[in-house]
């Protein structure tokens, strides 16, 4: 739907429940693509939308991807495609991993494997690249540039870290609309029907807090993230306070558990707490390896915890 002035989201569905809202910005003189979805979804959502609309996809300029995930780069090369004289844009930070499927697998969804015995397993890295169709970037962005779409409208880039180093945010200061992205997680990323499917997935906790911080400062009157219904109004600092305030909730569960006395592997701390922060299934559980080690690595610098390595060469951690 449109919703906001020349705005349109664009509902995408992919993992059999899961879904990821993509924009389409309208101008006179330019138009932007905001994420692509995994691989089927350009052809399965975004270009039926587009002709529904009786919008040519030649007419793109930019393609603009939020930040190194499946769901928001898998489309990328089919897009590309369907619109061969568009940009491909992203953050400087994250485009070793929107260029390059493999290295996305091996920095992002390979991580904890070394250090904490966690991961994917090959089954789902082959799952990955089916979903994860990569293109060169033509354009990388540091943060503050501005995009002019039409004359009188033109929106801006914003840094918006935490999820990933290069996490980028889309301001129409038109219609004080942030194209979210993932840069509020809230308590939660949830399935099509809204229930709970995983752990919210922020990483870089000080960049991810600082990024709350920036966002709670700014004149959004309307956020539509990627996996979220649109908040609009007091519900738009309701919805960044709260994903800042989880954020340090599980932290404070975190160091609470080591100062119980216990030590602890990423693992055991994910089995011990992760039913507890939210009601998710168990098969996703795991999925909080992203958030829980960027508590315990800030815990760990701020010197309250103390970090070791077990029998099997697993991190582990105590009270410091």
């Amino acid at each position: 739907m449109e919703i906001a002035p020349g705005i349109h989201r664009i509902t995408c569905t992919f993992g059999g429940s899961r879904m990821v809202f993509v924009h389409l910005l309208i101008g006179q003189r330019a138009a932007m693509l905001v994420d692509t979805g995994c691989a089927g979804n350009p052809a399965g959502e975004i270009l039926p939308y587009m002709d529904r609309i009786g919008f040519d996809p030649a007419r793109l300029t930019y393609i603009l991807v939020t930040h190194s995930d499946l769901d928001h780069q898998g489309g990328n090369l089919p897009m590309k495609q369907a619109a061969p004289n568009a940009l491909l844009v992203c953050h400087n930070l994250d485009r070793p991993w929107i260029e390059d499927t493999e290295a996305l697998i091996q920095g992002r969804y390979s991580q904890f494997e070394a250090d904490h015995g966690i991961g994917y397993g090959e089954a789902g890295k082959a799952g990955i690249r089916r979903d994860t169709l990569s293109a060169p970037v033509d354009l990388t962005l540091s943060g503050g540039e501005t995009f002019t779409l039409s004359d009188g409208w033109s929106v801006e880039a914003v840094h918006t870290p935490g999820h990933t180093w290069g996490h980028t945010a889309v301001y129409d200061p038109r219609s004080r609309t942030l194209i979210a992205g993932e840069a509020s997680l809230w308590t939660h990323i949830p399935n099509a029907d809204w229930s709970p499917a995983l752990p919210p997935t922020y990483c870089y906790v000080d960049t991810y807090l600082a990024t709350q911080d920036r966002l709670l400062s700014m004149p959004i009157d309307q956020l539509s993230s990627a996996h979220w219904p649109l908040q609009n109004g007091p519900a738009v600092r309701d919805f960044i306070a709260e994903s800042r305030n989880y954020c340090l909730h599980v932290e404070a569960q975190l160091l609470a558990l080591a100062r119980s006395g216990v030590t602890f592997t990423l693992r055991e701390a994910i089995d011990g707490l992760g039913r507890t922060l939210g009601a998710w299934p168990d098969a996703t559980n795991q999925d909080f390896s992203y958030g829980m080690a960027g508590n315990l690595d800030r815990l760990t610098r701020r010197g309250l915890l103390r970090a070791a390595r077990n029998a099997a060469g697993h991190v582990t951690w105590s009270a410091a």
